[in-house]
């Protein structure tokens, strides 16, 4: 499968990195220590209900003095559970100023996109110096970005696993690992069992980041419009439908007998979403288009796909190969609809 996209790709991955990355830590670092309080709270919350509800039930329906004591008891158990769940678990730590001019100096380095092993070090030494900093998250992530950005998708892989384990909501690493799990690199390096496995975790990460886009509790950035938030957000979806499309090719070649028509169907669709999205739609989502129906022996559709790739990138490599798909496309179909030769 042509893999000849994943270069320019890169380029729109810093993009998005540097965007997403702006409205996550919109307020700073202050924001990044908050982000697990809410669940620890919650985990609080959890266990002061338990209390009341399993210790009372100990000290109700009991009779006579002595198993009154012992629902006495279940009340001091009760205040005791009550008051654990109001403290809940430890707050998190509080965001030092060299912690936060640390963090500040990797975003900055990361959102010029000029030096990614610039950015590689300054990641490392920041998890070095802050091993338990609710900021890591977003540490890894800026790295897995560089690592992508140099080319290098294993590390990418890793580092994008890592930032999400410590934050399963990280949206800028739920992309990163949605568009670059199913590529051809990737799949290269892994076994069948892996294969399969990768492709299932880029459609969750996918699926999950499109979750997130539509909730309303989505941010926006400083000074940002209701319209410019619409077309962020459109463009963010039309990448993770592309990353979908991606999964749905690759599972599509795994049939026994050819092509999965089932999963070319879904890539289609998905890359159909993908281009009718963007604003301005990637031209190799229209190739990649072009490659689900060529396979599925859709050629009238192909042609159109690889036409709009070549237009959409005229001028680059990404033309070149539209054309080349299209001039072949259009000879299949004539040596299609020639009458079979008589026999003598």
């Amino acid at each position: 499968m042509a893999n000849h996209w994943e270069r320019s790709a890169t380029k729109v991955l810093v993009a998005l990195v540097i965007a997403v990355t702006w409205t996550v830590l919109a307020h700073g670092p202050a924001l990044a220590g908050q982000t697990q309080q809410p669940a620890q709270g919650q985990q609080g919350q959890g266990q002061q209900g338990q209390g009341p509800q399993g210790q009372g039930q100990q000290g109700q329906g009991q009779q006579g003095q002595g198993q009154q004591g012992q629902g006495q008891q279940g009340q001091g158990q009760q205040g005791q559970a009550g008051q654990q769940g109001q403290q809940g678990a430890p707050a998190a730590p509080q965001v030092t100023k060299q912690e936060s001019d640390d963090f500040n100096a990797l975003r900055s380095e990361a959102s010029t996109g000029l030096d990614p092993d610039r950015v590689i070090q300054l990641a490392a030494d920041f998890e070095k110096k802050y091993p338990s900093s609710t900021m890591l998250s977003y540490a890894d992530m800026f790295a897995a970005a560089a690592y992508q950005q140099k080319g290098d998708v294993e590390k990418s892989i890793e580092y994008g696993e890592k930032s999400i384990k410590l934050k399963p909501d990280n949206l800028m690493s739920l992309i990163i690992l949605a568009d670059l799990l199913p590529t051809p690199q990737a799949m290269k390096a892994a076994n069948a069992a892996d294969k399969d496995k990768r492709l299932a975790e880029a459609e969750k990460n996918a699926n999950d980041a499109l979750q997130m886009i539509a909730s309303p509790q989505f941010p926006k950035q400083p000074n940002e419009t209701d319209e410019q938030l619409k077309k962020r957000k459109d463009a963010l979806g039309s990448d993770l439908h592309s990353a979908l499309g991606m999964v749905h090719l690759q599972r599509s070649s795994e049939g026994l007998t050819g092509p999965d028509k089932e999963e070319l169907g879904k890539a289609e669709q998905e890359y159909k979403t993908a281009t009718a999205t963007a604003d301005k739609p990637n031209p190799q989502d229209y190739f990649r288009l072009g490659e689900a129906y060529s396979m599925d022996g859709k050629v009238d559709e192909a042609i159109d796909a690889f036409t709009k790739a070549s237009q959409a990138g005229q001028g680059g490599p990404m033309q070149t190969y539209a054309d080349q798909k299209i001039e072949d496309l259009k000879k299949r179909k004539a040596a299609a609809s020639q009458p079979p030769a008589k026999q003598p």
